[in-house]
C-alpha cells in the first residue's frame, strides 16, 4: 500500500507541475480502467447514500466523452475512451484535464473476454463519475457502473440519470441494518453543489433536496431479447454478438479451482466454495461443476496485466485443462477499489469465449473457454461472519462464469440480483435451464384444472415453457376411458415465460366430466400432457332457447337431460299449425341444437320437445 500511496503523490505532483503548461487540447494520459463485467459479473454492497460515497472516493467529476477507439498493446486489442473533465466536485482532476478509460473487454487471437456491462460511454455525452486512484497507476470507478450517471436534458433541465448497474439496483438491504438509498434521477447542478458541501463538511446529504420526480425507467429503452424463448428477465454477456455458453455438460464436467493461499479473511472459504458447487449442481440440473481443488496461479500484475488477462489464459493452458473456472482471493492485482466499512464491490466474475459457435435449442452461442472469479480484499472479513453471505456471493460469481447476468430486482428476488445476498430462486433456475438443461418436452405444463361456471365448464391451464408447439387438443369422457375431441386451441408460440389458456365446454355431460389435454408439435407429433381432471356438472332437466326474441334465421335449442336418446322437436305457430319437425340425438349432458328457420314470419311460436314419455314446451318470439 505504501507503494500505491507513493504513486498517488507522484501523480499529484506531476499534475501540479505539468498542468500549468497544458492547454485544453493536450491529453493527460491516465488510464481509467473499469475492472469487471459490471452488469453481469459483480456483487456489491452500496454505500448508505451518495454523500458517504463521495467522502469515501478520491475524486468525483463530470466528464465529456471525446472519442472511443481500439488500442493494441502488443498482446491484446483493448477498447478505450478518451474523456475531458467538465466540473470537479472532489479531487485533483480539474476542468480541462483529459484521461483515458480502458474497459475490461478485450480480444486476443481467437479469444474474447466478453464484458457485457463494462461502462460503455457514448461520444459527445456527459457523465458524472466517482473515482479512486489505483496503486497500479490509473483511475478507476469507486463501484463499477453503480452510481455512474449520464447527464441528460429533460423539460429544459439538466439531470443525472443512473444507468448500467445503477439502473438495476432498486431495492437495497443489508445485514448491518443500515438502510441504503436507491439511486434516483438527480438535478445536475444541485446534486454536484450538495456533494461539494458534503465533502467540505458544510452541509449534510439530503436526497430529497436534489432528486427529481422522473423515474429511471422513463429514460431507458426496452431490452431486446435474442430469441423468442429466452426468459425475459435473463441476461447474458456478449451484447451485440452471440452470447457465450459452456458446451457438453452432458458428458464433461467443469472443474472449479481456488487459490491454495485461500482467503485471509475467511478461513473456511474452501469449504464454502465446495458447498456452493454442490448447491449449484443440485439446483441447476443442466450443469456439471466439479471440485478441482487448489491452484497456484499468481499473476505478475505487470504492464497493466490484471488477474484474468493474458497471463491467466496462458497459465491455465500450461497447467490445467482449458475448460476450468479459477477463483482468486484478495484481489491480487488491486483491480477493485478497497471496501469502505464493508461497502463497495465484493467480487467480480466472468468468462472468455472463442470464435467457435455451437447451436443449442435453435440459438447460436459462442463456446466458453475460461471462467474466473476475483474476490476483493476485505470481502472475507465482511462476509465470512457465520452467515451464508460468503457462500451466496461465491454462488453468484460462479454463475456469472456460466454467463448468466443480473436479474432486475423489480422482476423478483434472485441470487442473481446485483446486490448481495439471496439464495438461488426460481428466476435463477429458469435462466440456467434455458442455457443448459437438456431440452424438455415441447410443453412444460404448470397446471391444468377446470370448474363449473353457470351453464358450462371452464378449463384453464398454464405452461412454463413451450418449444415448437403448434396447438392443444382438448378431449372429454364420461367414464375416463373413452374420450372424444371437444376442440383445439392454438399455441401462443415459443416461450420460456408463463402462458395462460382457457377453453369453455358449453355442452358438459350431466354428472362427472373427465378432461384430458394433449399437444401437437409443428412436425405433427402428438403428446399427452398433464393428468386427467374431473369436473362435476349436476343440474336439473330443462330446455331453453337462444336468442329470444329471434331476429335471424337460426334458433339454438339448449336441451339439458340426464338420459341419452332421440329427441323430437316440433315448432308450432300461435294458431297451432306445425311449422317444422326435427330430431336429434341427445347425450346425458347440456346439448345445444341449432335449428334453421328460413323465411319465418314475425310472431309468437311454440317449441315442443319429446323424449319418450317426457315432453316440454316453451314460447319464443320472431321479430
Amino acid at each position: 500500500m505504501a507503494f500505491g500511496h507513493s504513486l498517488y503523490l507522484l501523480f499529484y505532483l506531476y499534475r501540479l507541475i505539468v498542468m500549468r503548461f497544458l492547454t485544453n487540447e493536450k491529453l493527460v494520459l491516465v488510464l481509467f480502467i473499469f475492472t469487471s463485467s459490471l452488469l453481469s459479473a459483480t456483487t456489491i454492497v452500496p454505500f448508505p447514500n451518495l454523500g458517504e460515497m463521495a467522502k469515501a472516493s478520491e475524486s468525483a467529476v463530470l466528464v465529456q466523452v471525446l472519442d472511443n477507439f481500439e488500442y493494441f498493446d502488443g498482446k491484446a486489442t483493448r477498447f478505450r475512451t478518451s474523456v475531458r473533465v467538465l466540473k470537479t466536485v472532489k479531487g485533483v482532476l480539474l476542468p480541462g484535464d483529459r484521461f483515458v478509460i480502458q474497459n475490461l473487454h478485450l480480444k486476443t487471437g481467437e479469444l474474447e473476454r466478453i464484458i457485457w456491462g463494462d461502462l460503455e460511454l457514448e461520444t459527445g455525452k456527459n457523465y458524472f463519475l466517482f473515482l479512486d486512484y489505483n496503486a497500479n497507476g490509473y483511475w478507476q470507478p469507486k463501484m463499477l457502473s453503480y452510481a455512474a450517471f449520464e447527464e441528460m436534458n429533460r423539460d429544459g433541465e439538466n439531470v443525472l440519470v443512473p444507468f448500467g448497474l445503477g439502473a438495476e439496483v432498486q431495492i437495497l438491504s443489508h445485514k448491518d441494518g443500515i438502510e441504503r438509498e436507491a439511486l434516483k434521477v438527480f438535478k445536475s447542478e444541485a446534486f454536484m453543489e450538495m456533494l461539494q458541501g458534503v465533502v467540505s463538511g458544510e452541509t449534510s446529504w439530503d436526497i430529497k433536496a436534489v432528486q427529481t420526480n422522473y423515474p429511471i425507467q422513463s429514460f431507458m429503452t426496452s431490452a431486446v431479447q435474442r430469441d423468442g424463448v429466452n426468459p425475459g428477465h435473463c441476461t447474458h454477456t456478449g451484447s451485440g454478438t452471440p452470447p457465450g455458453r459452456w458446451q457438453d455438460f452432458e458428458t464433461t464436467d467443469l472443474p472449479v479451482y481456488y487459490h491454495t493461499a485461500g482467503d485471509p479473511g475467511c478461513v473456511d472459504a474452501e469449504t464454502k466454495i465446495q458447498g456452493a458447487i454442490t448447491d449449484m449442481n443440485t439446483q441447476y440440473t443442466g450443469i456439471n461443476l466439479s471440485d478441482g481443488g487448489t491452484h497456484t496461479f499468481v499473476p505478475s500484475c505487470s504492464g497493466g496485466q490484471g488477474a484474468t488477462d493474458n497471463e491467466f489464459t496462458t497459465w491455465v493452458n500450461n497447467n490445467l485443462d482449458q475448460r476450468s473456472v479459477l477463483i482468486q482471493f484478495d484481489d491480487p492485482c488491486s483491480e477493485i477499489p478497497d471496501l469502505s466499512s464493508c461497502n463497495g464491490t465484493l467480487a467480480f466474475g466472468g468468462l472468455y469465449v472463442s470464435t467457435l459457435l455451437h447451436n443449442w435449442c435453435g440459438v447460436n452461442w459462442q463456446t466458453a473457454a475460461y471462467g474466473y472469479v476475483v474476490v476483493n480484499n476485505g470481502t472475507g472479513t465482511c462476509q465470512c461472519d457465520g452467515s451464508t453471505d460468503y457462500d451466496i456471493m461465491i454462488t453468484h460469481e460462479m454463475t456469472h462464469s456460466l454467463n448468466v447476468g443480473h436479474i432486475d430486482p423489480g422482476t423478483g428476488t434472485a441470487n442473481m440480483n446485483p446486490s448481495c445476498c439471496n439464495t438461488i430462486q426460481n428466476l435463477d433456475i429458469q435462466c440456467l435451464d434455458y442455457m443448459y438443461l437438456i431440452p424438455p418436452l415441447p410443453v412444460e405444463l404448470a397446471r391444468f384444472d377446470g370448474k363449473r361456471v353457470s351453464k358450462a365448464v371452464e378449463l384453464n391451464w398454464q405452461t412454463s415453457s413451450e418449444l415448437d408447439n403448434d396447438q392443444f387438443i382438448i378431449e372429454r369422457s364420461s367414464d375416463g376411458i373413452i374420450f372424444e375431441k371437444l376442440g383445439t386451441l392454438a399455441s401462443k408460440g415459443d416461450s420460456y415465460q408463463d402462458q395462460f389458456y382457457k377453453f369453455m365446454d358449453w355442452q358438459p355431460l350431466m354428472g362427472t366430466n373427465y378432461y384430458r389435454l394433449s399437444q401437437i408439435d409443428l412436425d405433427g407429433t402428438r403428446s399427452f400432457i398433464g393428468e386427467i381432471i374431473t369436473v362435476d356438472y349436476s343440474a336439473k332437466e330443462e330446455i331453453s332457447i337462444f336468442p329470444n326474441p329471434l331476429e335471424g334465421d337460426q334458433l339454438q335449442l339448449i336441451y339439458q337431460t340426464q338420459e341419452s336418446g332421440t329427441v323430437s322437436v316440433e315448432i308450432f305457430n300461435i294458431a297451432g299449425q306445425v311449422i317444422t319437425v326435427r330430431e336429434f340425438q341427445a347425450n346425458s349432458a347440456r346439448n345445444i341444437y341449432a335449428i334453421e328457420l328460413n323465411n319465418l314470419n314475425s310472431g309468437i311460436y311454440i317449441v315442443k320437445t319429446s323424449q319418450g314419455a317426457k315432453t316440454q314446451s316453451l314460447r319464443f318470439v320472431k321479430t
